[in-house]
């Protein structure tokens, strides 16, 4: 079932309630449109969903802060109500996607959650460019998670690796669009 911008906006609103990460979540949704609207002119994009899913991110964080888990449980949430494409992003998203064993290991369905498809990709990229609800570079966002999440081995451990597959996604969106992601946001605020 296809969520309307206004159900998607109610199913943030009513799981979020008031949490700060709305916010986050609201910006992460605004520059997504943003990139979905350059990469639009080389390829189709399905700009309802991008926006959708990108609001919904991070809808995991209602129930943990865990930067594992909240995926784990927007995955779970979504999938309870029926929503599976928003569901799969929220797997997906986390760390640039989670091997099988990986997932599994969280909880989830033992198969590969990686963002595959371009409106995918385009959130989970945008969601490492937005620190709180401003822009930032990918290499100030990777050390920021480094710093604040030190005491969670996995993640600690996964995050080279996710810097790596985002800044290979960043240079390919680079060469569709002919200007530099990071550029593109700096004249948005986000948040709204």
């Amino acid at each position: 079932m296809n969520l309307t911008r206004e159900e998607a906006l109610a199913l943030l609103e009513a799981h979020g309630r008031g949490g700060a990460w709305m916010c986050h979540c609201r910006a992460v949704a605004d520059h997504a449109a943003a990139l979905g609207r350059a990469l639009a002119r080389r390829h189709p994009v399905d700009h309802a969903f991008l926006w959708r899913a990108a609001l919904l991110h991070d809808i995991g964080r209602s129930v943990t802060h865990d930067p594992v888990g909240h995926g784990v449980a927007g995955h779970r949430l979504l999938s309870e109500l029926g929503h599976d494409r928003e569901a799969a992003l929220c797997a997906s998203h986390v760390l640039f996607g989670l091997e099988a064993h990986e997932a599994a290991q969280f909880g989830l369905p033992e198969r590969p959650h990686l963002p595959e498809r371009l409106e995918e990709r385009v959130v989970t990229l945008v969601d490492f460019l937005v620190e709180h609800t401003r822009p930032t570079t990918l290499h100030l966002r990777f050390e920021s998670l480094k710093q604040r999440n030190a005491d969670n081995p996995f993640f600690s451990q996964r995050l080279d690796r996710a810097h790596e597959f985002a800044r290979a996604f960043m240079h390919w969106v680079e060469g569709e669009i002919g200007e530099p992601v990071e550029g593109l946001f700096a004249g948005q605020t986000g948040g709204g």
